[in-house]
């Protein structure tokens, strides 16, 4: 009996390391205090900011968080449907399109974004948000 007692106490402190290690989602779905700002600016009565953990976009696949603040008193915004499309302009042929997409969090105003952006440098990355507003960033993938 005692055996059983210390096996279920090791389970569910080994679960409890488990979840608590799970816990801090690398895609910003919670707690953003850590995360880094690689751009932010103003869209009308928002402030849109791009927040990873670096700081950085890298070449390739890219887990990143959009935030929408009011600009009257910064607090955290839902502002409905968030779509995206980034973009790599190529001299003498069509656009480069990398694939993003958008997902609410679970915070208000606080969007999960999957990208990839497939070759280094500059792209446009536009997102439409909200009745009919955009921002616009210059994003640079290393």
């Amino acid at each position: 009996m005692r055996r059983k007692v210390i096996l279920a106490a090791v389970v569910v402190a080994m679960l409890s390391l488990v979840l608590s290690a799970c816990g801090g989602s690398s895609n910003g779905g919670g707690d953003t205090s850590n995360f880094k700002q690689i751009q932010q600016q103003r869209a009308g009565e928002y402030v849109v900011a791009v927040l990873n953990e670096t700081g950085q976009l890298k070449q390739g696949p890219n887990k990143f968080v959009l935030e929408f603040r009011s600009a009257s008193d910064n607090k955290l915004t839902d502002v409905g449907n968030v779509q995206l499309n980034a973009l790599m302009p190529m001299p003498g042929m069509s656009p480069m399109s990398g694939g993003a997409s958008a997902a609410p969090s679970g915070t208000p105003g606080r969007y999960s974004v999957e990208s990839d952006f497939q070759m280094v440098g500059t792209w446009g990355f536009t997102i439409k948000f909200g009745n009919g507003q955009q921002a616009k960033f210059a994003l640079r993938a290393q």
